[in-house]
């Protein structure tokens, strides 16, 4: 079993050599003598454990410490304070630095060793907790994508003439999402958290098609007046259903989002859209990158009613209704990575 690293740095080499006497019978010691050196040592190498002296020279362990942290990849390492002082003042500020423990100078050889021992399996536990976490959370958030993506072939296994539309459309979404947020557009509203969300949710944008009858939902040809109003109504039914999901769900983020662009998906940046003529961006971003999406998918898609519109005339479509049907900032992206779209394969 290899050996726990414990690095110790002081200034004074008696404090140094009673350290490592203490610890090397059971640890692999590092011994440094200041804070430039033991930020130089830390460049390379990693300790699983740090004994830091308050008082140094050079740059004191205030100072030392909160350059250490500064590095995320050693912002888990747990550093020890060895320290002459025994007031309240110094305590509390090493602990909003980010240190867990003091050790008194002159130390107990006893004492240091329980210390470093105990904060040692505290660190490991807690890593191995941070671990089983992320791994249930994962799990998690896999298990909640199969389910969407299921509730939304559920819609899909009723209309066998859009196969594929879910799971395309959400490439799109993808695709798109991605390219907006790598060309900094509305960069204040593109957060990681949020594009997450918008991939996600994209395969529920037509789970309202679920409330529509078969004689409209499957009509071979195109839908009269009538039938094309009721069919309108699937953004609200979706809306609906998805709300009634967060009621149950303590507000999930994502399902926030998919309620948007279920219901938003159908509106046009010109106010002309439904069901509710938003207009510009009062229509939800998440819901602006599916209609572009969506109006994709379903022109270049064989229909009953139609056959598929090629890429290209497919593409100077969508451009041609740059802020009319599409937000203008979307489209000028859209208009630069179209190509990725024409490689989707469902």
């Amino acid at each position: 079993m290899m050996l726990k690293h414990i690095l110790v740095i002081d200034d004074n080499v008696t404090n140094l050599k009673l350290a490592e006497k203490t610890l090397k019978p059971y640890y692999k010691v590092s011994l440094l003598i200041s804070g430039a050196q033991t930020l130089r040592f830390l460049e390379k190498n990693k300790p699983d454990l740090i004994l830091l002296d308050i008082n140094m020279t050079d740059m004191d362990g205030y100072e030392t410490l909160a350059k250490i942290k500064s590095n995320k990849e050693l912002e888990n390492v747990p550093i020890i304070f060895l320290t002459a002082l025994s007031d309240s003042e110094s305590e509390a500020k090493g602990f909003e630095l980010g240190a867990v423990d003091f050790i008194i100078k002159p130390f107990a050889p006893q004492s240091m060793l329980s210390r470093v021992k105990m904060h040692l399996e505290l660190n490991e536990y807690k890593m191995h907790l941070e671990e089983k976490i992320s791994e249930k959370t994962d799990m998690i958030e896999r298990l909640q994508d199969v389910m969407m993506l299921s509730l939304a072939e559920l819609v899909e296994c009723r209309d066998e003439t859009t196969g594929g539309h879910v799971k395309r459309t959400a490439e799109y979404v993808r695709i798109l999402a991605n390219e907006l947020v790598e060309a900094g557009v509305y960069s204040d509203i593109l957060t990681p958290e949020y594009v997450k969300d918008i991939i996600k949710s994209a395969p529920l944008h037509d789970i309202g098609k679920i409330g529509i009858n078969d004689s409209t939902l499957l009509k071979m040809g195109s839908l009269d007046e009538d039938e094309f109003e009721y069919m309108k109504k699937h953004v609200e039914l979706g809306a609906i259903s998805l709300q009634k999901m967060i009621n149950e769900t303590e507000e999930e983020s994502f399902l926030y989002t998919a309620r948007d662009m279920a219901h938003y998906h159908h509106e046009k940046w010109d106010g002309t859209g439904y069901p509710k003529g938003l207009k510009g961006e009062e229509i939800p971003i998440s819901a602006r990158i599916m209609a572009i999406a969506d109006v994709y998918d379903a022109l270049t898609t064989k229909r009953p009613y139609k056959e598929p519109f090629s890429h290209e005339d497919t593409v100077k479509i969508i451009i041609e209704g740059r802020g009319k049907g599409f937000d203008p900032n979307i489209v000028d992206v859209f208009k630069e990575i179209n190509y990725k779209f024409e490689m989707v394969k469902f």
